[in-house]
This record gives structure tokens, sequence and C-alpha cells, in this order.
């Protein structure tokens, strides 16, 4: 990321640097495991939703995104079988719509032309957990962040680790 951070994110002092988005059934242990140790090693603070634990209330993580620079949404083939994901992802897209955060994309063995159109079984996952009705509200900001971060510059990696 060549872009310098706007002002209002550099002099804020952040407790997470970097907030990691990712679906943790498929990727904590595997890729993630290795992103985190690279970064730490950089001495980037780093947040992942295992510093926390389970049952935590959703809000705390939406939080840490808020008092972060950078969120790295890592979008794997699963991502969209959680709704968790989903919301993060949208409070990540209003948080760089207001300038108080930069989001990296990574798009991790899923086409982003798969993301953008919701095809195959990822756009099936999308459509089966949005047609349930505690998620009705949710749909349309789902969808529009998902949209949101094909647009973002950010990589793409078949990677096995």
């Amino acid at each position: 990321m060549s872009k310098a951070i706007p002002s209002n994110i550099a002099n804020r002092p952040p407790q997470h640097q970097v907030f990691l988005n990712f679906r943790g059934d498929e990727l904590r242990g595997k890729f993630i495991s290795h992103l985190e140790t690279a970064l730490k090693r950089e001495d980037i603070n780093v947040f992942i939703d295992n510093d926390l634990g389970m049952g935590k209330d959703l809000g705390i993580f939406l939080e840490t995104i808020e008092k972060s620079r950078i969120a790295i949404a890592v979008i794997s083939s699963l991502y969209t079988e959680s709704s968790w994901c989903l919301d993060e992802l949208a409070k990540i897209k209003e948080c760089v719509e207001k300038g108080t955060l930069e989001v990296f994309p990574l798009f991790f063995k899923v086409p982003v032309e798969t993301v953008e159109d919701l095809t195959g079984t990822f756009g099936d996952n999308f459509r089966k957990l949005a047609k349930m009705d505690k998620h009705k509200l949710k749909r349309k900001k789902w969808r529009k962040a998902l949209k949101f971060v094909t647009k973002r510059k950010g990589e793409k990696t078949d990677e096995t680790r």
C-alpha cells in the first residue's frame, strides 16, 4: 500500500493497527496464522478474533474495527457462510467511507469476479444466509460491502499455506 495514511487516521493512537477479517473455520491456523506472524514480525499490532475468544458480543469486534487503522479483509470461498464476517465487512465499509480506516482486500482462492457477481458456491452461500429472516435487514448492506471491497486495491492469492 503505497498510499499515505490520512491525517485523521495517522493522528489517532491505535489499539490495533491492523484488524484481520476472515472466515475462521476455513483459514484460522492456516493462512491467517502465517499472515499474523509476518505482520507481528514487522512490529505491526494485529487483532484477530481469537484475541477475545469465543462467545463474545459482535459489538466488541465492531468497536475494534473503529479503533483500527487498517483492515485486511481475507475473502475466501466460505466467507459468505458467516453473518459475522459480513457484519464486520459492512462495518469496515462504513469506517472507510467515513475516512477513519483503510481496507486492503485479499482474495484467497476466490476470483474477484465471483465475489462481485456472487456466483458459484460463494454466491449460493450468500443467498442461503441472506434468505434467513433474521438477516432480512442486513442483505443490502452485506451486498454493498462485498461489491465495495471488490473495487478496492487488493491482492489475489492461490497460496496453499
